[in-house]
């Protein structure tokens, strides 16, 4: 890493701390560079604005989770088990990223509009995965065929109603449960 590489990574550390503890509205790009032991001006070296750093660092999360599913892949898993510990392990990661986890209530709580594109952005990249994987196992008949967008829709939205919506008027489920019944209705409702 040079001197430059050094330097963005300190600033993303010390905004990721200040965002994660407070959230990305109530954060300044004066408590980042103060945080960051740098002059305000700096800052601007190395991202435009505030939104472009919160980019930069959902970026970088978003990197870790292809890197990861990358791996996943190449343990050349049955598909529904690929798709069971792709779904497992991306709750265990929502839920040990406190970052993640304060970018999920901030889209919630206050609709905040860089949130909820993050929230997207991340949504979008586990989708794309998804939706990919249905389509080869249509094509392979592994599966029924179906209109895969909708289905991607389903399961992910299943998979976020246990893991968010399920607790608030149940016994909350751990990951595994979770990560289980998602992966047992796949297998009985949907594979051959």
């Amino acid at each position: 890493m040079d001197a430059k590489e050094i330097k963005r990574n300190e600033i993303s550390i010390a905004a990721k701390e200040l965002f994660t503890d407070y959230g990305y509205k109530s954060v300044s790009m004066d408590q980042i560079a103060q945080k960051a032991n740098v002059a305000k001006g700096t800052l601007y070296l190395y991202f435009k604005d505030k939104e472009d750093l919160f980019l930069y660092l959902a970026n970088g999360f978003i990197k870790e989770f292809d890197s990861y599913v990358e791996g996943i892949v190449n343990k050349k898993l049955s598909l529904v088990d690929e798709i069971h510990e792709v779904i497992y392990n991306l709750l265990m990661y929502r839920k040990k990223q406190e970052f993640l986890y304060k970018i999920v209530k901030e889209a919630k709580e206050f609709r905040t509009q860089i949130s909820c594109k993050v929230i997207d952005m991340l949504d979008n990249t586990i989708s794309v995965y998804l939706e990919k994987r249905l389509k080869n196992a249509v094509e392979k008949g592994l599966i029924k065929p179906c209109n895969t967008t909708l289905l991607t829709f389903l399961v992910l939205k299943v998979y976020t109603a246990l893991a968010f919506e399920w607790e608030e008027k149940h016994e909350p489920l751990n990951e595994r449960e979770i990560a289980d019944s998602v992966g047992s209705f796949l297998k009985q409702g949907l594979f051959l």
